[in-house]
């Protein structure tokens, strides 16, 4: 069989590159299509990863909409000419649509309730929906729920074996803490916020007083932290986020990754509350991460954790989360087989 898998962002990439790698050693040919954006075609060369290009990704809500037609008919005519039986993508409306006018099936692996396009344009396009086991949304015959959530396909130790040298190779200083912070372009960001400049900075004074702090940021950091900038290049972001001692950010995504590699983790944003995404509240509930909405106790709870040693507590609780969870790549491939 002939797959596209579509990736927009770093973790798609790697929420893939198993099932991927499973795949083409069964014999089905894989295309992987890639958009310019943030750091994603950096870590698909650091990875020797072939890709084609099909557009750029645009910040600004005109911009996007403006530039749909150019990406999906981009798509189209790759798709046309590569022939596949099943697009894969993370929730893509450009890879629904496609599957729709060449006349394949579509696969997408959503995990965040909140993101409109996604429940009221794409879902009704495409052929199956896989999410975690947690999502609290029900789109019928077509929903499929795996055990776990979709971080496990490359963090789980039957994949995941840390590289310990990374921190000795790029100079890091031990103990240490791992920042980020995020642009806030995505469609599903708008209305949303995480840290203010004048938090970014009380952050940072508060935790290097226990330890040192390096920033992981999409676009450009304030002249003021330059001088915390991760020097490590994104595609060991796993290996530095293993062996931290504690992360605190605004992110979505490295929030859940720091959780399942055992590293002390906090998620500060507007999406913490009542109504947040399913898959955070589950690692919170497995005390593998901390969701608080409000920048302070968000930074007075990473002082805490900063002036402590909990990194084996944590790790203890991310070995038995994952006796739970099982081989969620193998149960992916034999979906898209069938």
């Amino acid at each position: 069989m002939k797959y596209i898998f579509e990736l927009n962002h770093p973790k798609h990439y790697y929420q893939f590159k198993y099932v991927m790698q499973i795949l083409h050693n069964h014999g089905h040919e894989i295309l992987v299509l890639a958009r310019d954006k943030d750091v994603l075609l950096n870590v698909l060369d650091e990875e020797n990863v072939s890709y084609t290009i099909f557009g750029k990704h645009n910040k600004t809500m005109m911009k996007k909409v403006l530039g749909t037609f150019s990406l999906v008919g981009n798509y189209v005519s790759i798709a046309r000419r590569f022939h596949p039986d099943v697009i894969v993508s993370k929730a893509s409306l450009y890879g629904v649509v496609t599957a729709r006018i060449i006349g394949c099936k579509s696969i997408i692996f959503p995990d965040s309730e909140v993101v409109k396009v996604t429940n009221k344009y794409v879902v009704p396009l495409c052929s199956q929906v896989v999410t975690p086991q947690p999502f609290q949304l029900n789109y019928g015959v077509k929903h499929v729920r795996i055990a776990g959530i979709f971080e496990d396909c490359y963090l789980s130790p039957q994949v995941f074996h840390p590289d310990k040298a990374v921190v000795e190779k790029y100079g890091l200083t031990k103990p240490y803490a791992i920042i980020r912070f995020v642009g806030w372009f995505a469609n599903h960001d708008v209305g949303n916020k995480g840290f203010s400049f004048d938090d970014k900075i009380q952050l940072v004074k508060s935790v290097s007083k226990y330890m040192r702090v390096y920033i992981s940021v999409e676009g450009p950091l304030p002249e003021e932290l330059s001088e915390y900038r991760l020097p490590t290049p994104a595609s060991v972001i796993h290996d530095v986020l293993s062996s931290a001692d504690l992360y605190i950010g605004d992110s979505q995504t490295m929030a859940a990754e720091a959780a399942l590699l055992g590293t002390p983790a906090i998620r500060s944003n507007s999406f913490v509350g009542p109504n947040d995404m399913s898959n955070f509240v589950m690692l919170q509930n497995r005390n593998l991460l901390k969701n608080i909405a409000k920048p302070n106790e968000a930074i007075e709870k990473a002082e805490e954790f900063a002036s402590q040693s909990q990194k084996s507590i944590w790790l203890s609780r991310r070995e038995k989360y994952y006796e739970q969870v099982g081989d969620i790549n193998a149960f992916i491939v034999s979906l898209l087989e069938k």
